[in-house]
């Protein structure tokens, strides 16, 4: 793409160029002069249109496209018969919508179809201008039957001036509507990063929060199921007889002692049987809850 000259004088006019020069001469400076300032400007407008009316147009054309997309897809995941084929074809409806949200976004904030209504605007008042002047000067120059002199030479000075004052005067108010509409562009564009910021910070949050909620769980799921260990405590009347002790199903072995210990034990609901040496022969039975990485105590008395 070729850049575009910018309005600008490069060097001034020779200051005496209009010293000593008859009407006809100063009137022919005078209205290249304005032609040059005039042409110039328009020209750097029209370029400038260009360029902003191809990036709008493209930019409605892509947001319609996305949008239909966006609204059709949501009917074709209504016809397929899988879960993950709507799924699917939904996220990529709400994807395809954001895009075209983001790409209107885009275009306030560079302010594409604003500048290219704003240009056509300034460029047309100009063209106006132009051809308004045209036709005042050659009025002034079929009204006068004689040459002009220097009094004809100073009134039309007047003219070509007025038009490029009025020109000037149309450049800064476009000029300072850019720099608002800027201004503004800028402002929406923080609005909207502070609000994505805001909106990913919660977001992130909630994840966060997740993670934490998710890891307690597992880690009290794993020390759920970390073993305990598990003492009973014999109580004889007088001195400790020999017993058969065992734990749930497993079969019950001989024991002489008070204290029976049982490390690795899962954690839970268990049966302790004791069954007594003496005759007749009694079981006795008793439930304890063990509890995941500690010791459980159970006191069993003998009775003998």
């Amino acid at each position: 793409m070729a850049t575009i000259p910018d309005i600008t004088s490069e060097k001034l006019e020779v200051w005496d160029q209009y010293k000593n020069k008859q009407p006809d001469e100063v009137l022919a400076s005078v209205y290249s002069h304005i032609e040059k300032a005039s042409r110039q400007m328009c020209a750097w407008y029209w370029s400038s249109i260009r360029t902003k009316r191809n990036t709008s147009l493209a930019v409605r054309w892509l947001s319609f496209l996305l949008l239909a997309l966006g609204t059709t897809f949501p009917i074709f995941a209504a016809l397929q018969t899988t879960s993950d084929e709507k799924l699917l074809l939904t996220q990529l409806a709400v994807a395809f919508l954001i895009i075209a949200g983001l790409v209107q976004l885009a275009d306030r904030v560079f302010g594409w179809s604003s500048g290219w209504m704003r240009y056509i605007s300034v460029v047309t008042t100009m063209e106006n201008l132009t051809r308004a002047f045209q036709m005042e000067w050659a009025k002034y120059l079929v009204s006068k039957a004689a040459p002009p002199d220097s009094t004809d030479a100073k009134a039309l000075f007047e003219l070509a001036k007025g038009l490029e004052q009025e020109l000037l005067k149309l450049q800064a108010e476009e000029t300072t509507k850019w720099v608002a509409e800027f201004n503004t562009g800028i402002a929406l564009l923080d609005t909207m990063i502070k609000t994505q910021r805001e909106e990913t910070d919660k977001k992130l949050e909630a994840i966060r929060t997740s993670l934490t909620v998710q890891e307690s769980a597992q880690k009290a799921d794993e020390k759920a199921k970390i073993a305990g260990a598990l003492e009973v405590t014999l109580t004889f009347k007088a001195e400790a007889k020999t017993i058969k002790i065992g734990l749930d199903s497993e079969p019950p072995k001989e024991f002489l002692g008070t204290f029976w210990t049982r490390l690795d034990v899962s954690p839970g609901r268990h049966i302790v049987r004791v069954t007594t040496s003496s005759l007749p022969a009694r079981t006795i039975e008793r439930i304890v809850e063990v509890k995941p990485d500690s010791l459980t105590k159970l006191d069993v008395p003998m009775g003998e």
